[in-house]
């Protein structure tokens, strides 16, 4: 295939993508600087809560295109901890009620272990206001030494019920050690809680959960247990159905035992659809029912592979019921390019789910999404960048899987949601070389084209294999370029967004030696005022010696004449 590139701008900001999104949608940038941003919760109204990481809570209206911090919060930051989830009331129109999950400090009597808590705030005068926090809920959870996986999203269906993801707080250096957590029935880590809030800040046990309350050796809030990192949830409120994506083990990860590599599934990620309470499997199953082997560590040997239908935690450090509920399928599982699910395409995995887009007569034609992505699962892929559409049955069976938005090279989607109106919001991280948590955000909102509010369409491109004659496309610095967003704000000859390269070779011709170091400094922390208004932004994800290779390029142009 071609390789042509699609862009996405505003102001100046841009993202470069292979064509595989649907040119009929157009892409606006709400906000920028959001740091770390976790999750977002929308009011009826179109403003946006958006929780960073850090312990700031920031809302985006958009009446004004402005946003504002409306709450800053001491937490504690260690590895994936920290501010991880908000949603709001149903009636927060009429309570004002915002829900936050976060992490305390530890204290010095338990040092190797924080809290992680549920807590409802009150929004008023502008502001979520600290002392009015009521913690509903605590998850005691260890953060050495490398504790991750906190999970901690949180969501609220059709009757007024709240779902809170919790990880596996695992460590990495045992086989099968979520059997302590995941698999543990007396445990609240590695599920998918489910609580009825009170109106006093404390709250009771809805039915249908996993686990009736009285049941020895488990605790009443788990609906789904069986989960390594339910990173990020959803509930359909027309069907109730809840919706997650998991992100799975390593591949073929035994350390620490000597189980053969090849007695052990690959490392799944998964995209489950729930119904009812159930039991996901992990650490004993995972993908379609594939099983784990068992593990005696008295022996040091591995035994016989876990039974999904009737599975059995027969692990040391399991507090609760060895016995557990028969293991559940997933609606989507894969590693690298799997066969069952070609267009979720290759590379690395971490699942982000969003919510079953449905239409409503409310929604206006221009700006919701169109007539045929009604009744799909939105989801996203964090490290391959996509935003992808699971056209689904009324018995929730996957018809189909369409994009939406393509592959990016350095927008990662952390958290979708569906606005008022029927537009997809998504949040965005920027692309880091190292890590998955931390760095700058943005957040976007995807509308259908010929919006009056959109920016620019997807459908607009630039063939950047269009090579000046004299530069080849095995120049280092070109291939540099071409897997960044260059050509989103730039052509070879011809003003775009930003001037030509030609333009800029030129411009410092003469200064070439010294301009290479200000050119180097600019493309990576950003700048502003030499071609104009729109400022280019900053590209942390690129190192100083990739940006120098990139610079070298352009200024090769001068050697090479114009077309």
């Amino acid at each position: 295939m071609k390789c042509v590139f699609i862009i996405i701008c505003l102001l100046g900001f841009s993202l470069s993508a292979q064509i595989d999104g649907d040119e009929n949608l157009e892409v606006t940038i709400l906000a920028q600087e959001i740091n770390s941003g976790m999750e977002m919760s929308i009011t009826s109204d179109g403003r946006i809560f958006i929780a960073e990481r850090e312990g700031t809570v920031k809302l985006y209206d958009p009446k004004t295109n402005q946003t504002k911090v409306v709450l800053q919060l001491e937490t504690h930051l260690d590895k994936e901890a920290g501010f991880m989830g908000i949603c709001i009331d149903p009636n927060f129109d009429k309570n004002s009620w915002v829900y936050l999950y976060h992490t305390l400090p530890p204290t010095a009597d338990d040092p190797g272990h924080h809290n992680h808590v549920l807590g409802r705030f009150e929004y008023k005068e502008g502001l979520l206001q600290k002392e009015s926090e009521k913690v509903l809920l605590t998850v005691r959870a260890a953060y050495k030494p490398g504790r991750i996986h906190e999970a901690g999203s949180i969501a609220f269906d059709a009757d007024g019920l709240l779902y809170l993801s919790t990880g596996d707080n695992q460590i990495r250096s045992e086989y099968l050690f979520s059997c302590k957590t995941s698999a543990n029935t007396n445990d609240l880590r590695g599920k998918i809680l489910r609580i009825k809030p009170e109106e006093d800040g404390t709250y009771t046990i809805p039915k249908g959960n996993l686990f009736p309350v009285g049941t020895a050796k488990t605790k009443p809030e788990i609906y789904i247990m069986g989960l390594r990192n339910p990173f990020r949830i959803s509930i359909d409120k027309q069907t109730g159905w809840l919706l997650w994506g998991e992100n799975g083990p390593p591949n073929k990860w035994v350390p620490g035992t000597n189980i053969p590599q090849g007695m052990t599934p690959d490392g799944y990620d998964e995209f489950n659809l729930a119904k009812k309470a159930g039991f996901y499997g992990y650490p004993l199953v995972i993908a379609d029912q594939q099983a784990f082997t068992n593990y005696d560590y008295t022996a040091r040997q591995p035994k016989a592979k876990f039974n999904p239908d009737k599975p059995i935690n027969d692990h040391l450090g399991n507090t609760g019921l060895k016995e557990l509920p028969p293991s559940q399928k997933p609606l989507i599982w894969y590693e690298g390019v799997q066969d069952e699910f070609p267009q979720l395409g290759g590379g690395g995995e971490s699942a982000i789910a969003g919510p079953i887009f449905r239409r409503k007569s409310s929604y206006l034609i221009n700006e919701s999404l169109p007539k045929k992505y009604d009744n799909s699962w939105i989801i996203g892929e964090f490290v391959r960048g996509w935003i992808k559409a699971v056209k689904l049955d009324e018995q929730g069976n996957i018809k189909d899987i369409l994009p939406i938005l393509p592959s990016v090279t350095f927008g990662q989607p952390v958290n979708i949601k569906i606005g008022p109106k029927g537009r997809i919001h998504v949040l965005y991280f920027l692309k880091k070389k190292k890590g998955l948590i931390g760095g700058a955000g943005f957040l976007v909102r995807i509308d259908n084209k010929g919006s009056s509010s959109s920016a620019l369409s997807l459908a607009s491109i630039v063939n950047k294999n269009d090579l000046p004659e004299g530069l080849s496309k095995t120049d280092k610095g070109f291939k540099l370029m071409a897997n960044s967003d260059c050509f989103s704000c730039h052509q070879w000859a011809g003003k775009r967004i930003g001037p030509s390269f030609f333009e800029i070779a030129k411009r410092y011709k003469a200064t070439e030696e010294k301009s290479t170091a200000d050119l180097i400094g600019k493309i990576i922390k950003g700048g502003a005022g030499v071609w104009g208004p729109i400022p280019m932004m900053p590209h942390p994800q690129h190192n100083e010696k990739d940006v120098t290779e990139m610079v070298r390029t352009i200024f090769k142009l001068n050697k090479i004449k114009e077309h």
